[in-house]
């Protein structure tokens, strides 16, 4: 009788032993195939003032990078130690780790902004060379741009987190549309980057030019007479409710076409308006994910 335990409890050692080797490998094969990876700055943080965070070098390198609303990434990649240490401070500086740096919704709010897209480009970098950030993928893509958004992890204020929940559960968290028209995907169909930082003390001006340049530009809002259609970038229907929200609280009919009008330039807002008026069908773009870089020189 003494030995048929050990016999026992030895079988289900050993079929234990053999689960859990199949389960680690599966996970890692799962890890692998989806993508998933963390992203490490390796670099030192830029030195911070006693109050409040400094984002100069981030805004001198936008006025470098950008033209036009594209990105230039062989000077990204020039700049890449520096890109890397801005990171590296958002990684250990930020509202949820030094709160006392972010007293009011503005800081918090410009701090986030600001923080998508150096991480975004950052992404572009670090997956360096691509074409689009629908290259940065695993074995499996649950989804056009799964990897990129969703299986890149950074380390970021004090934990770690990945483009979508930076987006959609923290950003969006604010209840302000216009962010869509200030964070960047790196994608040609993507609102301009703006060539200069997010500042707390002007941010809701610029959240309102940036909306502006949005709602009054090719391809993110168009009327074309000849199909009597009003075309609006592909943004307006994934966060539907952003902007039908914001429109209703701006005491506005509570739809994508009236947030259009609340922002567009004159020119473009007649257009809209009297397309609306002919009854004109409101679709929307394909999107176009090609990357946002600057014309090959």
């Amino acid at each position: 009788m003494g030995e048929r335990p050990s016999r026992w409890y030895g079988r289900w050692w050993a079929i234990g032993s053999i689960l859990l080797v199949v389960f680690g490998a599966t996970g890692v094969l799962t890890v692998k195939a989806l993508g998933l990876r963390s992203v490490s700055a390796d670099a030192e943080p830029f030195a911070l003032p006693p109050r409040g965070f400094d984002y100069g070098w981030w805004d001198g390198a936008l006025e470098r990078w950008v033209q036009d609303g594209r990105v230039d990434y062989e000077q990204v990649r020039a700049e890449e130690d520096d890109l890397r240490r801005f990171v590296a401070t958002l990684a250990t500086t930020g509202p949820r780790s030094t709160p006392e740096r972010f007293p009011t919704e503005p800081h918090r709010l410009a701090y986030y902004i600001n923080a998508y897209n150096a991480l975004t480009l950052f992404a572009v970098i670090d997956s360096w060379p691509i074409e689009s950030v629908h290259d940065v993928r695993g074995w499996l893509d649950p989804r056009a741009g799964f990897g990129f958004f969703y299986g890149l992890r950074f380390p970021f204020d004090g934990e770690a987190i990945n483009l979508y929940d930076l987006e959609n559960q923290v950003i969006r968290g604010f209840l302000d549309a216009r962010i869509h028209a200030a964070i960047n995907c790196a994608s040609k169909s993507c609102p301009a980057l703006a060539p200069h930082a997010f500042v707390p003390e002007t941010l809701d001006q610029q959240l309102d030019d940036v909306t502006v340049a949005f709602c009054s530009s090719l391809p993110h809002v168009r009327v074309d007479r000849d199909a009597s259609e009003i075309q609006l970038s592909a943004i307006f229907d994934w966060y539907r409710s952003d902007f039908e929200e914001h429109a209703r609280r701006l005491g506005r009919p509570a739809t994508l076409v009236d947030f259009v009008l609340a922002f567009a330039a004159p020119e473009t807002a007649d257009a809209v308006r009297e397309a609306r008026a002919a009854g004109f069908d409101v679709v929307f773009e394909p999107y176009d994910w090609t990357l946002n870089q600057v014309a090959e020189r």
